[in-house]
């Protein structure tokens, strides 16, 4: 498998299960855009979640979305009220395990079932501006689309060779 495949076959995996688990747990009507793009430069929106993935194929997983996103998927995430006093940590954690959810629900439906495959705990990451591609390097975006925005799902990893030098 090339590894340009490669990157589309894991955000494939992902961008099935970040439908199935938005429409059937957090009750948040969602749709693919049917996009995949291999892009040289990221936008991030407000706030970015990471992941790495390593072990038997080594690659960055990236979810970014905006403010109203995140607090629609805070608050059905939480099931219930949540006091103002305690909403904006409860958003932090909730950026990181909901994409911590979906990667975890996908490996199954990776290249090789997932075996091998390791994940990093998630990093949330809030006011960044963009990703750059360097020399090597893939970059590939799927969007899935939602009533308080977009969910933009970005994979990255080496094209060339085992390592970028």
């Amino acid at each position: 498998m090339e590894k340009g495949e490669l990157l589309k076959e894991v955000l494939k995996a992902i961008i099935y299960r970040a439908e199935l688990f938005l429409i059937d747990e957090m009750h948040i009507e969602a749709k693919f855009d049917a996009n995949y793009r291999f892009v040289d430069k990221i936008d991030l929106k407000k706030y970015t979640t990471m992941i790495g993935i390593g072990g038997a194929i080594n690659l960055l997983f990236y979810v970014t979305y905006n403010d109203s996103l995140l607090d629609n998927l805070t608050r059905a995430f939480a099931y219930g009220d949540i006091p103002e006093a305690e909403f904006i940590e409860l958003r932090d954690s909730a950026a990181g395990e909901i994409a911590n959810t979906i990667i975890g629900h996908s490996l199954s439906d990776f290249p090789n079932r997932g075996k091998g495959v390791t994940i990093t705990p998630p990093v949330t990451i809030e006011d960044a501006k963009s990703i750059v591609k360097t020399n090597g390097t893939g970059m590939i975006t799927a969007r899935l689309v939602t009533p308080y925005g977009n969910m933009e799902f970005n994979v990255i990893g080496l094209l060339k060779g085992e390592i970028n030098a």
